[in-house]
């Protein structure tokens, strides 16, 4: 199995970190702003993209101050079938560490590293987010991106 890792700094506190993560306002501030969600643990997120068929479905299986963990749940994209994204949460003195990986990939091949590159353009429009305080959602209803221009490619 392959993963994706990431870890970033952001000055702020890892409640405000853990509601971008955990909310339909939070995750439509720097991931989508097409997200259908009741927030809370248990339930499952629709996001949309401007060129996916159908929204990406993942589910929160643990959601606190110190741990976020999401399990894709639906067909779309096939390469993300039951992987899981897992975000852990480090109060620092600076703010918090924030640790991502995405398990559970069957190969490190095709899709991985466009997807590898794509999350490393999230965690930068997460942190602006949160640091900010404003909305800079790297996809948009609308196609135009937010933050930086997504990558190439679909969005994985």
């Amino acid at each position: 199995m392959a993963r994706i890792v990431f870890e970033t700094t952001i000055e702020s506190a890892p409640s405000a970190i853990a509601d971008a993560l955990t909310t339909e306002k939070g995750i439509a501030s720097w991931w989508t702003d097409d997200v259908s969600f009741e927030g809370a643990r248990g339930r499952t997120m629709l996001l949309g993209f401007p060129i996916a068929p159908v929204p990406f479905e993942l589910k929160i299986e643990k959601a606190n101050r110190k741990q976020v963990v999401w399990r894709s749940t639906g067909e779309f994209p096939p390469h993300w079938v039951d992987t899981t994204v897992t975000w852990t949460l480090t109060p620092e003195n600076e703010g918090t560490t924030v640790h991502f990986n995405h398990d559970g990939w069957a190969s490190d091949e095709g899709p991985l590293p466009m997807s590898a590159y794509t999350w490393g353009q999230l965690l930068g429009t997460l942190k602006r987010h949160v640091e900010t305080g404003k909305p800079v959602p790297l996809f948009k209803k609308s196609g135009k991106s937010g933050g930086r221009k997504p990558g190439p490619g679909k969005p994985r």
